[in-house]
């Protein structure tokens, strides 16, 4: 047997096989678990050039598997104003105009993190109030779901929004009595044109809002700033244990920025980009997505995955029900996709042995993208599809069983929704009404044999892992009558771990940590088991190891 290059040693290791549990060491050998055991039969394996991290008693799980976030859009908005638990005219507006003063030389001026009724409690958000804040530049205020975005006078005249665009079905220009816009843009082909007066152009936002690449072509400069921004993406995520991400937007631009990255040896974690299937491409676009998979198809960076949308969010009543939202009589939501578009997608996209994951919020969008799931099986016969729906926040007590039946994977965000820290509970809770028995179920899809897995929607919601195991291990029942939804400290490991890489059909190579799987994994700074679930998210990464190759060591 070869010698070690790293060794951990004197740890406790949740190994997330059931075969063998636990363990006190493992050995690594280029980008693979040579070994892993008691610490006798690891300290064997030890050789003259062998790096020997000791743990300190402390856990060390797989590497964390990020199963749903926006890679290019969260690196963007690390250098961004963040808004995040501002409430009031009067806060966000000295925040806005100190930051403003920093950024002379920008186009417009974009606050991160905003939530509906943090100027006013009915939720209403107009330009005139943005106008308040920053009356001679442009600027613009982003929901931190990234459906909803508020632009100011200044803005909308230079994006050309003020009088209002066609846009495709399920996005929209909130117009007022007097014929000009209000200020609120619904959904990315809405605010697409704000961003573009970003200093990136909103390239961040293309694999999201277009599923296109730049036009005209990035420069070399651009191509370079852009470059730069995921690779500190790619420096946070392993800063938190992070070894394979999900990317849920996607186009060639980012796996070409990514591709340049991994050339450079920059790119330090597992990155899947799927390509994203709009409402108004044609379904023969699909086949788009094959040459991704051709060309991008290895253990650090693959694609064969589709990306769809069905609904919006429940906050702007853009998210598919399949009944009236209380209080607005006919409001249902904004479907993306009718039934027979959808279904026509899923077939052909499920006919190439691709997997396709579907934004389905409202219960109305579930069954919808189930349903297109049963099309798709019957027109092309049974196979391991695991295709996912993500989020999932209301769903139909009739469509539960349906997950395991479909072997559906519920993707779904244990600090999203309700949960999201800063952010006011209405109005979505408000929009949910007397479903909230059925909203964020996490525990009820599992009883009901369904395969999870869990992550943050990175920028929506703070992406650190261990936040969202804290968050679904302390849930507390939003009334009386809504089933518990806590889940215990091995299931939610898994779902952040074996169960991502279940997911991505990488169950054989990552995900737990035995002998001759995939060398990822995370050293933790304190012990996950001992810890009470309510102060997990003070435990912090101290190594990340991803394919071998150390990606992060802590500050001492």
């Amino acid at each position: 047997m070869p010698a070690a290059d790293i060794i951990i040693a004197n740890a406790r290791i949740l190994t997330m096989d059931e075969a063998a549990p636990r363990a006190e060491a493992l050995a690594i050998a280029g980008n693979r678990l040579l070994g892993i055991g008691n610490r006798d039969d690891i300290a064997g394996l030890r050789a003259k050039h062998t790096r020997v991290i000791d743990a300190r008693g402390k856990t060390v799980l797989p590497g964390f598997i990020e199963s749903h976030m926006h890679l290019f859009m969260g690196a963007v908005e690390l250098d961004s104003l963040m808004v995040t638990g501002l409430e009031g005219l009067d806060a966000l507006t000295k925040v806005v105009r100190d930051y403003a003063r920093t950024r002379s030389q920008d186009r417009i001026i974009v606050a991160n993190g905003g939530n509906y009724t943090m100027i006013r409690p009915d939720g209403a958000i107009s330009r005139h109030d943005l106008d308040q804040i920053l009356p001679d530049r442009p600027f613009i205020l982003c929901c931190f779901d990234h459906h909803t975005v508020w632009a100011n006078t200044r803005a909308l005249e230079a994006a050309g929004l003020l009088k209002g665009r066609d846009l495709p079905p399920g996005n929209e220009i909130v117009m007022g009595p007097d014929g000009l816009a209000t200020g609120e843009l619904k959904e990315p082909a809405a605010y697409g044109p704000v961003f573009e007066l970003t200093p990136t152009q909103g390239r961040e936002g293309l694999g999201l809002a277009t599923g296109e690449d730049p036009v005209p072509p990035a420069t070399l400069s651009q191509r370079r700033t852009d470059m730069a921004a995921l690779k500190r993406g790619l420096a946070y995520c392993a800063s938190l244990g992070i070894t394979s991400i999900h990317n849920m937007d996607g186009n060639f631009y980012q796996l070409a920025l990514l591709d340049a990255l991994r050339q450079e040896g920059d790119l330090i974690c597992r990155v899947q980009v799927p390509w994203h299937q709009k409402n108004y491409f044609p379904p023969a676009r699909i086949d788009e997505a094959l040459e991704m998979r051709r060309h991008y198809n290895d253990d650090m960076l693959y694609s064969g995955r589709v990306k769809i949308f069905m609904d919006g969010v429940l906050e702007s009543m853009t998210a598919l029900m399949l009944d009236d939202y209380p209080n607005h009589p006919g409001e249902r939501g904004l479907p993306l996709f009718t039934a027979s578009e959808f279904n026509e997608v899923a077939t052909r996209a499920d006919k190439h042995g691709l997997q396709i994951s579907v934004h389905a919020i409202g219960d109305g969008a579930v069954r919808r993208t189930l349903d297109g799931y049963e099309a798709a099986r019957k027109a092309n016969g049974r196979r391991d599809s695991r295709h996912r729906i993500e989020h999932i926040e209301v769903i139909d007590p009739a469509d539960i069983p349906r997950f395991k039946e479909l072997g559906v994977i519920a993707s779904m965000q244990p600090v999203v929704g309700l949960g999201v820290p800063g952010i006011p509970l209405e109005p979505c809770r408000e929009r949910i009404g007397r479903k909230l028995a059925f909203a964020y179920g996490w525990q009820t899809l599992r009883e009901a044999g369904a395969h999870m897995s869990f992550s943050s929607d990175w920028p929506v919601s703070p992406l650190d892992p261990l936040l969202g195991m804290q968050s679904a291990m302390t849930q507390v029942p939003l009334e009386p009558n809504c089933p518990p939804q806590r889940q215990g400290l091995m299931e939610t490991i898994a779902a952040f771990t074996s169960d991502g890489a279940y997911t991505e059909f990488a169950e054989a190579l990552k995900g737990q940590l035995k002998q001759g799987l995939l060398a990822d994994l995370v050293v933790l700074d304190g012990d996950i088991e001992t810890m009470p679930p309510a102060q997990l998210s003070t435990i912090k990464p101290s190594v990340t190891i991803c394919d071998g190759r150390i990606t992060f060591v802590a500050s001492a």
